[in-house]
C-alpha cells in the first residue's frame, strides 16, 4: 500500500513570499556576494553594472554593499524561509525585516543613480527592464508585508 502524501497547510499566499525568499536568496548570494570576490564575472551575467562603463569608485561601492548585503539580508532570508515554512512567528519577523529591505533597495538604487547623474559621475543607465525589476521588487515586497500582517494568526 502506498501511504497517501500528507496535504501542505500552507497557504499560497505564503509558498508564493517563500519562492520569492528563494529567489531572492540566490540572487543577492551570486550577484551580491560574488561582486565582492569576483566583481567582473558577475557583470559578465549582468547582476553589476561593467567595470569600463562606470566610474571606478562605483565598483568599489557596489562591492562594499554587496558584502554588506550579504552579511544582513542572506540571514534574513533563510531564517525567514525557515519560519514561514514551518509556520513559526519568528518567519514573520524574519521576513519582515528582510521585506523592509528589499523595499528599501529600490529606493536606494534610484536615488544612487540620480545622484550619480547630477554629480557627473560616469555610471551606466538603467533599462526598462531594471526599471520593471525594481518596481516589482518593491511592490512584492510591500504585498508581502501586508500580507503577513493580514495572516499572523497562522503563526505559533
Amino acid at each position: 500500500m502506498i501511504p497517501k502524501k500528507k496535504k501542505s497547510n500552507i497557504p499560497l499566499g505564503i509558498k508564493a513570499v517563500i519562492g520569492f525568499f528563494v529567489f531572492c536568496t540566490i540572487m543577492w548570494i551570486v550577484g551580491q556576494g560574488g561582486a565582492v570576490v569576483a566583481y567582473d564575472a558577475v557583470a559578465t551575467l549582468a547582476l553589476q553594472v561593467p567595470r569600463e562603463s562606470v566610474d571606478p569608485v562605483i565598483v568599489e561601492v557596489n562591492r562594499g554593499i554587496g558584502l554588506a548585503d550579504v552579511l544582513i539580508e542572506v540571514p534574513l532570508l533563510v531564517v525567514a524561509i525557515i519560519g514561514l515554512s514551518q509556520l513559526k512567528f519568528y518567519g514573520v519577523v524574519a521576513s519582515w525585516m528582510a521585506l523592509g529591505i528589499n523595499m528599501y533597495w529600490p529606493i536606494v538604487a534610484w536615488s544612487k543613480q540620480s545622484f550619480y547623474v547630477q554629480a557627473g559621475i560616469k555610471t551606466e543607465p538603467f533599462d526598462a527592464f531594471l526599471h520593471t525589476t525594481l518596481v516589482f521588487i518593491f511592490l512584492f515586497s510591500a504585498w508581502a508585508s501586508w500580507f503577513l500582517y493580514k495572516n499572523c494568526n497562522l503563526f505559533k
